[in-house]
């Protein structure tokens, strides 16, 4: 490229920024105490430093610099404190482009890798410490990548689908989940001569699939073509993959993978799935051998069936603790967030993504709470809540209502970031949980042994399935509750639950044990005594479950649950058919029926009690028709086989 070529492109980069740069932000220094400076000063300053010199740089980087700093500043996703904090390294940046890259015009220009390794070594010369501190990198490392990222975005005019790191908010249709703060896809790892493939791959898995699952695809890929390519160095494509290559990886990935957690087996789906869509789609690279003969379904590797136990859910004795202190969450807007979290049971980044001008809803029954579930694909979801959480909600938004602005709040977000890097974005996920466990430990919250509870945002969920179950909700209605996309999940609850009322049962029937003799009576029972799993489980089953006495057994239906065949199937049949012979079978029924009411009433058995006493009522009905020499049949002449009077038909 000719110089007057590149000046021209220069020139045409850089406008943008000079348009920008007007007024005071021209300047080569900038003063804390100017006018301009001092609107941005929200809280005393725990700085002494009061300029920033940026004239030790080269032109344009200077031009660079003073944009990332105003932008950012304008923007309010940079405190003045920290941009006065990052002022104080542009002299060693001045220093280093001239020892480095005296020549560079912008830093777009310069490697990205080679430009922060050197700078790292550079600083580490000086003495200055480089390492990270708390998962985080220092000042002087997180400078220049911010920096570097910020005006590399800002001259990149290609496609994004052109680039090697994709930003998912520039991407049309992309899922992404805004409680996140990572929004890139990136492709630098995949080997040169597939990256175009993999990336023709994941635009159109965009379209469908999370972020997250498009991050583990690549991470998959990754995996497997960089393991081909080691190999075989010249493999330029795909087309003759044979079973033995698959055979050498998965040989490979069995010894890489061994102390991967569990959700990481899911590499050699993410593989197959590829494999196979790219022969369907008729990608050029793509294997020439079908996909199921390349992976076979055995060698998808099992991933460890869950142990119910293994479903954290807040203990009762902790969640009530919880909302005792939850006026102690600091900051205070997560207060908010824990009481729709404890009401709903959605997953904490439905909650935070909820629109402050549709999350309520107002009809006859009461009050909803409304949003969507992107993970299920489930729009529009309610679900109820009482009148005090509604208030609660309702007061949050109108607050959030004020504060909004086009600018500060364009999507209507109800727990909206209103300022910082976050600025129009919802509340972390990570900061609520980290919010939660500092008020644990502040207010002391022990569980069951005494310790200090850990609580995690969807422990709130599984703690809300379990509570509808116990409160007796049908199975299907906490299904549709909680949005699973299948019943399993929901049926965990119900084992969960099972498995708990049957210990409370067992501890409150210590000193309370009974058995049914034959002749109706109670017969205590002494749990020590009992080696019978078969009794223990009869017994417990009588004490949680209608068990109403049938002709050949017991019904095991809910206590809530309405039958209109439980007692007799026969008593409500409009073909049963009975004559003044069976007045002994009836006098024979209504004598045990009686007895079994007796013995519930002693017992506070109320339910079979009261279902007892309308199978009386029925049997009594029929013997008094029988006693007045008519025939009981509810279908008449036309119900019976034979033909007849019907007139003395009951």
């Amino acid at each position: 490229m000719n110089s007057k070529k590149r000046i021209l492109e220069l020139k045409e980069k850089v406008s943008p920024i000079d348009e920008f740069l007007i007024g005071y932000w021209e300047n080569d220094v900038w003063n804390i105490e100017n006018i301009e400076m001092k609107k941005f000063i929200k809280r005393e300053l725990s700085t002494v430093i009061k300029k920033i010199d940026f004239s030790a740089l080269p032109l344009l980087v200077r031009k660079e610099v003073k944009y990332y700093f105003a932008y950012h500043l304008k923007e309010d996703t940079l405190s003045i404190q920290t941009v006065l904090q990052y002022g104080t390294l542009l002299n060693h940046l001045a220093i280093f482009l001239n020892k480095y890259y005296w020549n560079i015009e912008s830093l777009s220009n310069i490697p990205s890798d080679e430009m922060f390794l050197k700078w790292r070594n550079y600083l580490e010369k000086l003495g200055r410490k480089t390492t990270q501190k708390n998962g985080y990198d220092n000042g002087s490392i997180s400078f220049i990548h911010q920096l570097y990222k910020f005006i590399v975005d800002l001259f990149d005019d290609r496609d994004e689908y052109e680039k090697d790191t994709w930003d998912c908010r520039k991407i049309p249709g992309a899922k992404i989940t805004n409680s996140k703060t990572n929004y890139l896809l990136q492709f630098q790892d995949i080997p040169l001569c597939f990256r175009d493939m993999v990336k023709r791959y994941i635009k159109y898995r965009t379209t469908y699939n999370s972020q997250g699952q498009c991050q583990a695809d690549i991470r998959s890929l990754r995996l497997f073509l960089n393991h081909i390519q080691r190999q075989e160095p010249h493999r330029k494509d795909l087309m003759d993959l044979t079973r033995q290559h698959m055979e050498e990886y998965l040989a490979w990935y069995a010894g890489y993978s061994k102390d991967w957690k569990s959700q990481h087996v899911s590499c050699i789906i993410d593989l197959r799935t590829f494999l196979e869509y790219s022969q369907r789609a008729q990608y050029p690279e793509a294997p020439d051998l079908p996909s199921v003969c390349l992976i076979f379904k055995e060698d998808i590797p099992k991933n460890p069936q869950r142990a119910d136990e293994d479903i954290k859910y807040i203990p009762e004795c902790v969640i009530s603790q919880f909302e005792e202190h939850v006026n102690d969450i600091e900051p205070k807007q997560y207060q908010s967030v824990a009481i729709v979290l404890r009401a709903s049971g959605w997953r904490i980044s439905d909650v935070l993504e909820l629109k402050y001008d549709t999350c309520l809803e107002h009809t006859s029954k009461g009050w909803y709470l409304h949003g969507d579930i992107p993970k299920v694909s489930v729009l529009n979801h309610r679900v109820p809540i009482t009148d005090e959480v509604a208030a609660i909600i309702k007061a949050f938004s109108e607050e959030t209502k004020k504060l909004s602005t086009t600018d500060n709040n364009p999507d209507r977000i109800l727990f909206n970031c209103f300022r910082g890097k976050r600025k129009g974005k919802c509340y972390r996920g990570n900061g609520v949980q980290d919010a939660f466990n500092k008020m644990s430990r502040k207010c002391n919250i022990e569980d069951d042994q005494g310790q200090i509870f850990h609580f995690k945002n969807h422990a709130f969920r599984h703690t809300k399935g379990v509570e509808l179950i116990n409160n007796g909700m049908n199975l299907l209605h906490v299904q549709k509750w909680l949005a699973h996309a299948s019943p399993e999940m929901t049926m965990r609850y119900a084992r969960i639950l099972d498995d708990t009322m049957r210990k409370s049962w067992e501890e409150a029937m210590k000193n309370g044990l009974f058995r049914i003799g034959n002749d109706g009576k109670a017969i205590p029972i002494n749990p020590n005594n009992l080696i019978d799993e078969d009794l223990i489980e009869w017994e417990y089953i009588k004490n949680n479950l209608d068990a109403v006495r049938m002709p050949l057994g017991y019904c095991m239906k809910s206590k809530k649950q309405e039958c209109h065949t439980q007692l007799n199937p026969c008593l409500t049949c409009r073909n049963l058919c009975t004559t003044i012979d069976f007045i002994p079978q009836y006098e024979q029924e209504i004598h045990e029926v009686k007895l079994l009411i007796e013995t519930g009433k002693k017992l506070g058995r109320d339910v079979w009690a009261e279902k007892n006493e309308y199978l009386l009522q029925r049997y009594e009905e029929i013997l008094t028709v029988l006693k007045e020499g008519r025939t009981h049949h509810k279908a008449g002449k036309k119900g019976r086989e034979y033909i007849g009077d019907d007139r003395n038909v009951n």
